[in-house]
């Protein structure tokens, strides 16, 4: 059976996987991107998992607070993150349902990718700071439409989108997709507080 390619950076080839699906650098990147997440950025990710997003979200931002309720996953989200060298991530085992010490209002980002992302619409807001985003990694449609339904209850310009990639043979006699590739891995949804 074919097996897609992910053409991970050398940075996530370093990390390793296992448990939680991981958020790839396909998605990563209009997180990235439709956040404006930079460099003095402070982000909040409820939902570590193996840590992969942990880490393309801390390469980049100057802070990230990442939330883990399994101690498994934190473990392995610990371990990603010291294997690629990033010291600027605190990690706390607590299930964010029962809430989160970062409710100020100060916060320029909130990722979240955990199952009932919906029941977190509201702590996710009071973290924010003003024009701050939300943006969430759902697996699946009824996750991502109860997510932006929620969301519109409190935040603006609302949105919810996928990232599909198409890779390309490339060969002396002929240019055109491949047969096989990695198309939807998950709903992306945003919103801007």
């Amino acid at each position: 059976m074919y097996k897609p390619d992910f053409h991970f950076p050398p940075l996530l080839r370093k990390m390793k996987r296992g448990g939680p699906a991981v958020t790839l650098p396909k998605d990563a990147g209009f997180i990235i991107a439709y956040t404006g997440l930079g460099r003095e950025s402070r982000v909040i990710e409820l939902g570590a998992g193996t840590g992969f997003m942990t880490v393309q979200l801390a390469n980049i931002a100057k802070e990230v607070v990442s939330y883990e309720k399994r101690q498994e996953f934190m473990t392995l989200a610990k371990e990603n993150a010291k294997r690629v060298g990033l010291t600027n991530i605190t990690f706390k085992l607590k299930d964010v349902l029962e809430g989160i010490e970062e409710q100020d209002g100060s916060w320029d980002m909130v990722f979240c990718d955990i199952a009932d992302a919906e029941k977190a619409v509201q702590l996710m807001h009071k973290a924010l700071r003003k024009d701050g985003y939300m943006a969430a990694h759902c697996l699946h449609s009824e996750q991502a439409k109860a997510l932006h339904l929620a969301a519109k209850e409190v935040f603006s310009d609302v949105f919810t989108m996928e990232a599909i990639s198409r890779e390309y043979e490339v060969r002396d006699f002929g240019f055109r997709p491949a047969h096989f590739g990695l198309m939807h891995t998950a709903y992306l949804v945003f919103a801007r507080k």
